[in-house]
């Protein structure tokens, strides 16, 4: 894979401004002082002081901590109620009843346009430059939410990167003519197929999954696939996912969304787990209340790219969400009863630089050569970052301040000695 690049993502300098940026006087995890960051054309330069011919903007950053752009690997834009009066929750228990429920009154709602836009400026506020989202494409939506979400992500793309999953909230065989509006979306703009639980909602693993295969075949695009289904049942998808994951050289290019039959600490899991670290399947957990997190330090060890996410942000799913991956990271260390600053700053990396790994985003670090997407934040480490949450005192993206308190105290800086000229 090139550096930074996966399918269906523009080249960066077609969407967004590459700015000359020093962060002066900052913390980096492992640094043991404050350092500086210079950032050149949208790409971090150096870690410590400018050239001397350096004549760009400079921030005085207060020894606040640096953190990579943090990364949402799974949410659901186009479902948000953000900005809108608050609406009490009314669905009934289960999956099937929120689909319908969200199916019957997504109706009355706002338009897509302005319901993203008012997500994408709180995720921009707290740090996110990349995003994954699934949009929902089915017969009655037809295309609506994936159109009003591309739209919206250009507006957006000097500030965030949104990537967009065409996604079958209804299903692909219990909703015919699914599969032709997937391919039209893929055809649209959207970077990735999605699918959702080809057994428990469609009651046909193999004639979903040859659907889902076949349009990422042929349009040479990647997967993303929610699997709530647990046990067995679960299990088993996993299974035929890997299979074809294996037979059509897509290593490296999918990614299971919650996939809670691996949280269950069966036995049954440990060789799973296994295949997906030798065909680089991605996970994406959203640290729900209702199940425990996957085995995250098994995971770890076998090298399995693991992302976190909001997964929907205040809709007709749930009330829950705020935008804030800090606070996500640490929602996940809790679920997962972590407690040493250690194991906390794990979750921080999943909500930044692994996240990243997980979407095929290999340059999202903060070393000579990353990208210059950088969140500011007024903490001693990433511990405390995640279990603090506090506002993002800077966030840059491709060099460029674009939030944060500091934002206004950029200066233009000449390191050159006057007495050279």
């Amino acid at each position: 894979m090139e550096s930074g690049r996966r399918h269906g993502a523009l080249e960066r300098s077609t969407i967004a401004a590459l700015g000359d940026l020093w962060l002066r006087d900052v913390r980096i995890a492992g640094s043991p002082a404050p350092t500086d960051i210079v950032i050149e054309r949208g790409r971090i330069a150096s870690v410590g002081p400018p050239p001397a011919e350096w004549r760009a903007e400079a921030i005085d950053c207060h020894a606040h901590l640096a953190l990579p752009g943090l990364v949402d690997g799974h949410a659901h834009l186009d479902k948000t109620l953000w900005g809108q009066p608050w609406r009490p929750h009314s669905a009934g228990a289960g999956l099937p009843a929120l689909i319908e429920n969200e199916r019957e009154a997504r109706v009355e709602l706002a338009p897509v346009v302005e319901r993203a836009a008012a997500l994408l400026e709180a995720y921009v506020a707290n740090g996110t430059t990349l995003l994954r989202t699934h949009v929902d494409v089915d017969p009655e939506n037809g295309l609506r939410a994936v159109e009003g979400v591309l739209e919206v992500a250009a507006r957006f793309a000097d500030r965030i990167e949104v990537e967009v999953v065409a996604f079958p909230q209804s299903g692909i065989l219990a909703a015919p003519g699914t599969e032709r509006l997937l391919d039209a979306a893929l055809r649209a703009g959207a970077s990735l197929v999605g699918g959702l639980d080809p057994a428990g909602v469609d009651g046909d693993a193999a004639a979903h999954l040859a659907i889902v295969f076949g349009l990422a075949e042929r349009h040479g695009c990647g997967i993303d696939i929610h699997l709530h289904d647990r046990g067995p049942l679960g299990r088993g998808q996993v299974g035929l996912v890997i299979e074809r994951t294996r037979a059509l050289g897509l290593a490296g290019r999918v990614t299971m969304s919650h996939a809670f039959c691996l949280c269950d600490g069966e036995p049954e899991v440990e060789p799973l787990l296994e295949e997906l670290a030798e065909q680089r399947i991605g996970l994406a957990t959203v640290a729900p209340a209702h199940t425990s997190p996957p085995p995250l330090e098994r995971l770890f060890e076998l090298g399995v790219p693991v992302c976190l996410g909001q997964d929907g942000v205040r809709d007709l799913w749930s009330p829950w969400g705020d935008a804030d991956m800090l606070s996500r990271a640490g929602q996940l260390a809790w679920r997962a009863g972590y407690r040493r600053d250690a194991d906390i700053e794990r979750c921080v990396e999943i909500a930044t630089t692994q996240g990243a790994l997980a979407l095929g985003v290999d340059d999202l670090r903060l070393s000579p050569g990353g990208r210059g997407d950088v969140a500011l934040v007024p903490a001693s480490c990433r511990a405390e970052a995640a279990v603090a949450h506090p506002p993002r005192a800077l966030v840059v993206k491709n060099g460029v301040p674009v939030a944060g308190s500091l934002r206004s105290s950029a200066t233009r800086c000449d390191t050159r000695d006057p007495t050279s000229a």
